[in-house]
């Protein structure tokens, strides 16, 4: 399938946040997806990440949600920089540019509007978890080994990503890595707990002999064997939820 890539500007309350954009290159209607990065911001993976999608037939939306940090000077590539400024933002922010792209997403006139879902990995998955609960419009949420519990709440950061639980009404899918010092298994049964205990609809699945970051094929902790199995529940469930013919294959 031919695509049409882009890098947008997105008029947001905190000024223009680039989007990178991959959807096929035609006018037909396609559901969409938004993609919310890791801890490192709008990369090559994410890029990649985006155009694998697209070719199944989804217009995806992929914003740097940290393209403010650009003016401070952060290394993207440095995890504590990263991670000290992702803490220094307020959630209620972050969630209001997410926001702006689901509105911008579901406008597109090539989009079927209430089949448009969003996609996290790590911090993104967390972050897409929480939009899904401040959101009328999502079609699903599919959640990477996003945060469960911060490691301490402040007046940024008031809730944890599971207190976002109750405003979920789309389906949601949660892969979690079996080795994962973020997210121990306690954390784990939390998030299945507290989704039963609302009558949340949910898929979820661990992968017991991989870590934190296994998607990622270009960090140290890559599993292919899990990487393959979760991109074909990912897929499926996307297929699921939007009516979608989709291949595993790419």
């Amino acid at each position: 399938m031919g695509l049409k890539l882009s890098m947008e500007s997105l008029k947001t309350d905190l000024g223009y946040m680039p989007v990178f954009t991959a959807q096929p290159n035609d006018n037909n209607k396609y559901p969409g997806l938004i993609i919310i990065h890791e801890i490192f911001g709008l990369d090559e993976h994410i890029k990649d990440l985006a155009q694998r999608f697209a070719r199944q037939g989804l217009r995806v939306w992929a914003p740097d949600l940290f393209w403010l940090a650009a003016e401070k000077g952060l290394d993207r590539t440095n995890l504590d920089q990263m991670r000290s400024f992702f803490f220094s933002l307020e959630d209620s922010q972050v969630i209001s540019l997410m926001q702006a792209v689901l509105q911008s997403a579901r406008a597109n006139q090539a989009v079927i509007a209430d089949k448009v879902g969003a996609i996290g990995f790590c911090m993104g998955g967390a972050l897409a978890f929480m939009l899904a609960g401040r959101s009328k419009n999502l079609a699903f949420v599919i959640d990477y080994y996003g945060r469960v519990l911060y490691p301490e709440t402040s007046d940024k950061k008031p809730l944890s990503p599971i207190d976002y639980a109750e405003g979920i009404n789309c389906p949601v899918l949660a892969l979690f890595s079996g080795i994962d010092p973020i997210i121990p298994p306690n954390q784990i049964q939390l998030f299945e707990d507290k989704l039963s205990d609302l009558g949340k609809s949910f898929e979820l699945k661990i992968y017991d002999n991989a870590e934190h970051a296994f998607f990622n094929d270009r960090r140290e902790h890559y599993n292919p064997q899990a990487a393959e199995d979760a991109w074909a529940l990912t897929l499926a469930f996307i297929t699921k939820h939007t009516g979608l013919a989709v291949s595993a294959s790419t």
